[in-house]
């Protein structure tokens, strides 16, 4: 770029020749009359080094908001914005006339009588981009003045006899002694630092700032006693290294356990901003998620989920990682991949370019159907609610966007073992298993969010540390805290590891720092937090208990209920799915056996009044047969109505009631009695007997 496509400050005039330049620049690039998503524009006025920073613009609609009399910005729900080229007939014969003033006169042609004062298409200005300010060496270099013409000579020669052994210092000597090198700088810091260790000047020499630090390095080895010029360049630096080391008395001393590895600080932060999509890539994901899924949300939010929690895979150009949404087949999630690009002025350095291994121009996903592909199964709270949300709150995603962790199994591994020996694997999960913690990951990502509601988590006076109460306990009861370091990035805090107060590093600065420990989550505002009103009706929702949360319905009473009816092979088909895609078919189409024939659905729906009847009975001899639930996802507080609705004396599923303004409970959501389990369980480790970690966990 050259210099007089420059400006230093201010805001840059668009005139009429700049906007002929772009317009002629995305007509040819991406046409007329046709809608084109923005980046792909952009991408094109970035390969003419023309972006709207440079330009002087806040953001890209403030730019394009500028060109309106020939681009045309349309916002599509979910913030996917498209521009639109207008065709300009009056500018099309400007080109047109430039182009043909670019030809050769022909014979006897007059070039100097050809129409003047037509616009021609000229680039726009741009920015010049700001040096960033050199410290200046000043005082520094004044008082290497006046102490380099007395000792010059003298220490020439010391430095000659020194670093004899050197290599590399014998011709240094031999040029130094000319009166006309002696003013130079760059050679001084050299001599200087040669004698005193043999690290220092390749520090020197490879920092451009070598006359700010070279007098720094002098005044620590002055204080220093000269024996060894080894030592002193590693007893500084090295000493705050050691700090996360403290990987193996994890075990023993719950205030030394590891840290999390750090996470990459070269994966883009805002997936919007620095992170280009192609048509065909957006036009893929547009087919394969939900219609009410907000694809840039989707993508901003899980690229930063991936980097708190280490799921991101690749080399240092192409990098690999999972969203929330599962593959056709439900074994894996579906995964993107962004490869890093080198573009003369964009600010953009990634580009988006596969899509579970597509780049859009295939049709290897067409089977994901009309409804998107499924959603991952969340957390406990998930089952809480009768519908879930494309777009519903997800306290585990919350909790990686809040803190770097490092790894799930690494952070949920070193948490269980400080603790108390509790049982947190969900049926299916284990040792050896594809997932392990289950119930740990949902009560720590429920006890964060609960900390953050009451405005519980302590943060020190100068930022520099934060931590709250997890809620478990030593085996020789002590509290355990999260300890966390701030990162001044767009995830804030990191999370150091888990400490009891003045125990270990962690603990002891955990002491030190905060003037308080921090205060416990506190659940239960009343007694209606704990006990079922005796007198209160309980009305269910029979649609929602009996669609949504239809395969949490033990078995046994489904087979009960459709037994010798044309929906007998539908409760097979629902036995024999195991991909999400097919489960979530065959429960719909079991439903609506159910829902179509009156007789059968009035049947489930006295089979669970009776259930409900029975267990309320129970509840008003015994406060503690319902247990309280906390549903991290919503901050609310619900009851679990235990429902035995094949045998009486075996529970087979819980009930979510949520106390209404009017004094009723309404009932909405069946709960698994392992779901159950992990909700009650971060209220209170007591629960009923019904609700034992034994009977519902792995």
């Amino acid at each position: 770029m050259s210099k007089k496509h420059l400006v230093e400050n201010g805001p840059v005039t668009l005139t009429d020749a700049n906007r002929l330049y772009m317009y002629a620049l995305l007509r040819q690039a991406v046409g007329c009359g046709r809608q084109v998503f923005m980046p792909r524009v952009l991408e094109v006025l970035a390969e003419a080094g023309l972006t709207p920073e440079n330009l002087g613009f806040e953001s890209a609609e403030a730019l394009f908001s500028k060109l309106a009399d020939f681009c045309q910005l349309t916002t599509f729900k979910g913030g996917r914005h498209y521009v639109t080229v207008t065709p300009r007939a009056d500018w099309d014969d400007a080109l047109a006339a430039a182009e043909e003033s670019k030809k050769p006169a022909g014979k006897g042609g007059k070039p100097w009588k050809r129409k003047k004062g037509a616009v021609k298409p000229v680039r726009p200005k741009t920015r010049e981009p700001k040096p960033e300010p050199q410290p200046k060496p000043k005082p520094e270099a004044a008082a290497k003045k006046t102490a380099e013409p007395q000792p010059t000579p003298t220490e020439q020669a010391e430095a000659s006899v020194e670093p004899a052994p050197v290599v590399e210092a014998a011709p240094e000597p031999e040029r130094e002694p000319q009166p006309e090198r002696e003013p130079k700088k760059a050679e001084e810091p050299v001599e200087q630092a040669a004698p005193k260790a043999s690290a220092e000047p390749a520090t020197a020499t490879t920092d451009p700032g070598t006359t700010v630090t070279i007098p720094s390095i002098l005044e620590q080895i002055a204080a220093q006693t000269p024996a060894e010029p080894e030592p002193s360049p590693a007893a500084p630096e090295p000493a705050p290294e050691p700090t996360p080391k403290p990987a193996t008395p994890a075990a023993a001393d719950p205030g030394a356990v590891a840290t999390a590895p750090r996470t990459r600080d070269d994966l883009p932060r805002s997936f919007a901003d620095e992170v280009s999509v192609k048509p065909a890539i957006l036009g893929l994901l547009t087919r394969l998620l939900p219609f009410d899924a907000d694809i840039n949300r989707v993508l901003d939010e899980d690229l930063r989920v991936a980097r708190a929690t280490g799921t991101a895979s690749g080399s240092r150009n192409l990098v690999t990682f999972p969203l929330r949404y599962l593959q056709e087949d439900g074994s894996a999630p579906l995964t993107v991949t962004i490869r890093r690009q080198a573009k003369a002025g964009d600010a953009r350095r990634w580009q988006l370019t596969l899509v579970d291994g597509d780049d859009g121009t295939g049709s290897a996903h067409e089977a994901a159907g009309i409804e998107g592909l499924p959603q991952a199964e969340g957390g406990c709270w998930s089952q809480l609610s009768g519908a879930r949300a494309s777009d519903a709150a997800d306290p585990v995603r919350d909790l990686a966007q809040f803190m770097e962790i490092g790894t799930w199994e690494g952070t949920l591994g070193t948490l269980a073992t400080a603790a108390a020996p509790e049982k947190w694997n969900y049926p299916g999960e284990g040792v050896g298993k594809a997932n392990r913690y289950g119930a740990l990951r949902d009560y720590l990502a429920s006890t964060l969010a609960r900390v953050r509601a009451m405005g519980a988590l302590a943060v020190a006076a100068d930022g520099s540390l934060a931590a709250f109460d997890t809620g478990l306990a030593t085996p020789m009861d002590e509290e355990l805290y999260a300890v966390l370091s701030p990162t001044g990035t767009d995830i804030p805090w990191r999370l150091d590891g888990f400490a009891t107060a003045g125990s270990g590093e962690l603990g002891a600065r955990l002491s030190a720092t905060l003037p308080q420990l921090p205060a416990r989550a506190s659940y239960l505002g009343s007694i209606d937090d704990v006990a079922m009103r005796a007198s209160a009706m309980v009305i269910p929702d029979y649609r929602s208990l009996l669609s949504a949360g239809l395969d949490r319905l033990p078995r046994g009473f489904l087979s009960q209920l459709v037994a010798g009816s044309d929906a007998e092979p539908l409760l097979g088909s629902l036995g024999q799915a195991q991909a999400p895609a097919d489960h979530a078919r065959a429960v719909k189409a079991l439903a609506r056996a159910i829902a179509d024939e009156p007789g059968r659905y009035r049947r489930a729906c006295r089979a669970l009044e009776d259930a409900i009847a029975l267990s309320r009975a129970r509840a008003q001899r015994s406060y503690r047969h319902v247990a309280p639930a906390y549903d991290a996802a919503r901050d609310r507080m619900l009851l679990l109505l235990p429902l035995a609705l094949v045998d009486d004396a075996h529970v087979d599923c819980a009930l979510a009631l949520e106390l209404m303004p009017s004094g009723a409970y309404q009932a909405t959501s069946v709960v698994s009695p392992s779901r159950a389990y992990a909700c009650a369980r971060v209220v209170s480790a007591e629960t009923p007997a019904w609700l034992a970690a034994a009977d519902v966990l792995a």
